[in-house]
């Protein structure tokens, strides 16, 4: 029998607010420092693409660990995965704040994302088990809501710290966020799982991907959410360097620029809520798309055309960002909504493939670094392309 938010010591406003914290813990860790990379090469006598391997060793780590996270989910309860995971956390926080040499930082870095992808991974799995239908749907906005304005967020709070203290107090925020987080799940959550899986073994594991994979009305939700946030990657990986470098913005000047799209993305994200039972998910879904897919073409247009500035960079990131509002409030439950009994690997399965896009399209800016300043927006543009044609796919 699945649990209820009745059954929950914590209930309502704030249980959606401890499980959005739950999934932002990636989201604000890959965000908050980014202000502070070209200091963090200055101090620790590091070359630009040492630092840029932070993100994508990052990226890459929290993708991989989630194949795992999700069937001890499913098999040892939401909880123990949740704390687990805040621990790791905080410890690879530290060990970053403290880093005398990049390849620490690296390390750092890793065991950062093991820990928090088991907070991405256990808090949706929550949401499905305590949630049906449209309300799964809305349920799901609201959290998708704020956690794709964290990193907006984040570089504005890296970029005032940086300023202030300098590039380790950020990595020190993060880890103030992390015992937070552990300490509210440790004293306020229950288990919610009440899935049927007693054995966990390879079999079981694989058979229970294949399952999920083999789902077309999955793949579809699942690779357009993918591309969209490789997209934002691939936005965050190389802007710094464009903003601060060419454009000549301070760390927190930079931090301003993102937070700024945040109204856009809590508008078409408020016009979910209030249409989505009308409409269903996939006309919505390919709205976003095409919107952001619109966006990555005007962000190339600004080189193209010689025209970088930071606004113009604001305009399409608000155009962008309009269309991610769309995909990342809809994509999760449209894509988990048939996988109760396996919802935390489907869950897992979902963030594999949206953080190994989002390494993926990291890496791409690097490959792409003899473009020079267009590196990231033709690494955008393809991640819109494969949003458009992806969502084609959604039911």
């Amino acid at each position: 029998m699945t649990a209820t938010v009745e059954t929950l010591p914590i209930k309502g406003a704030g249980l959606i607010a401890l499980l959005t914290a739950l999934g932002a813990l990636g989201q604000f860790a890959s965000s908050v420092y980014l202000p502070s990379m070209p200091a963090m090469e200055d101090a620790l006598g590091a070359s630009a693409a040492s630092v840029q391997l932070t993100m994508t060793a990052y990226l890459a780590a929290f993708a991989v660990m989630q194949v795992v996270y999700g069937p001890l989910a499913d098999r040892f309860g939401r909880r123990p995965v949740m704390l687990g995971g805040c621990a790791l956390f905080v410890a690879g926080s530290l060990l970053c704040m403290a880093a005398s040499a990049i390849e620490f930082v690296i390390l750092g870095r890793i065991v950062q994302a093991m820990g928090a992808c088991a907070g991405a991974v256990a808090s949706r799995a929550v949401t499905r088990d305590l949630f049906e239908g449209p309300q799964l749907s809305r349920v799901m906005a609201a959290i998708a809501m704020a956690f794709a304005a964290m990193p907006a967020l984040a570089p504005l709070i890296g970029g005032a710290l940086q300023e202030l203290s300098g590039w380790r107090s950020t990595f020190a925020a993060a880890a103030l966020f992390g015992g937070v987080v552990l300490l509210f799940v440790a004293s306020r959550l229950r288990e919610t799982n009440r899935s049927s899986m007693h054995t966990l073994d390879f079999g079981s594991v694989w058979t229970g991907y294949k399952a999920v994979a083999s789902s077309r009305e999955f793949r579809s939700y699942a690779l357009t959410v993918s591309a969209v946030m490789g997209t934002l990657f691939a936005f965050l990986t190389g802007s710094p360097a464009v903003a601060i470098g060419d454009l000549g913005l301070s760390p927190l000047e930079f931090g301003i620029y993102p937070a700024l799209s945040i109204p856009a993305f809590l508008i078409t994200g408020g016009i979910v809520r209030k249409v989505v039972e009308r409409t269903g998910d996939a006309p919505l879904m390919r709205l976003g798309a095409w919107l952001s897919f619109t966006g990555t073409v005007a962000m190339l247009l600004l080189p193209v055309l010689g025209h970088w500035s930071a606004l113009g960079i604001l305009l399409c990131m608000c155009v962008f960002v309009a269309g991610m509002g769309f995909v990342f409030s809809l994509g999760h439950a449209g894509a988990l909504r048939h996988f109760r009994e396996r919802a935390g690997v489907a869950a897992a399965l979902m963030g594999v493939m949206q953080l190994g896009s989002a390494a993926v399209f990291s890496g791409l800016v690097a490959a792409f670094a003899p473009f020079g300043s267009m590196a990231f927006p033709i690494a955008m543009v393809i991640g819109g392309v494969g949003a458009v044609a992806f969502s084609r796919g959604c039911r």
